[in-house]
């Protein structure tokens, strides 16, 4: 077993094998050593909050003091699917997005910072089936080219969403063939857009 210093949580692990992350991933220093991943990461009551799974590695493909750990509540939420079917399907929304930056904002004249910019939505997914829209051009901003155009979502579910990852989230702990009630903003006006979930592929 090890344990370590919880340095930063809510982090999005890239997963090295496709292009999706892992959400919610936990930061810590424990020594995650090839050999030891996949141990339990705990806290100062002993109590399972994660399982560690990648280090940010050095050149040797050492621990260099930063680690990560895949949080329990996912584990919780995939493993006994993996037991029983021998495979887990992830929800799809088909969308690539970023953080609503202050230069998002200037460029799309938004009234505040914060939500989730839709920069793209895949061909025939879920999104572009439900009618979310991303970039249509660029905008200079201090000589910087700014995507414009695109919705941000500002809440699923009813919940707030405040940078991308959130959406990520939200969307991570459904099902396929579940919808997603998403509120946008596109060209200024508040809208709803339920969108049906797809597996990933």
């Amino acid at each position: 077993m090890t344990v370590g210093i919880v340095s930063a949580v809510g982090r999005m692990l890239p997963t090295g094998v496709t292009a999706f992350s892992i959400p919610q991933a936990i930061q810590t220093d424990a020594a995650i050593n090839p050999g030891n991943s996949g141990g339990p990461l705990l806290n100062l009551r002993g109590e399972i909050i994660g399982v560690n799974a990648q280090i940010a590695a050095s050149g040797t493909g050492t621990n260099s003091g930063v680690g990560f750990a895949i949080p329990s509540n996912i584990v919780r939420l995939v493993v006994p699917v993996l037991i029983e079917r021998g495979e887990y399907q992830w929800p799809w929304l088909g969308v690539e997005g970023t953080d609503v930056t202050l230069s998002l904002a200037i460029a799309n004249e938004l009234d505040s910072q914060g939500g989730a910019y839709i920069n793209g939505v895949v061909d025939g997914g879920p999104a572009a089936s439900a009618g979310l829209r991303g970039s249509v051009g660029t905008e200079l901003v201090e000589g910087l080219a700014v995507p414009v155009g695109g919705d941000v979502v500002i809440e699923a579910d009813g919940k707030p969403i405040n940078f991308f990852s959130d959406l990520l989230v939200a969307v991570a702990f459904k099902n396929p063939g579940d919808t997603i009630e998403l509120t946008i903003i596109r060209d200024g006006v508040r809208q709803q857009i339920g969108v049906e979930l797809a597996p990933r592929r």
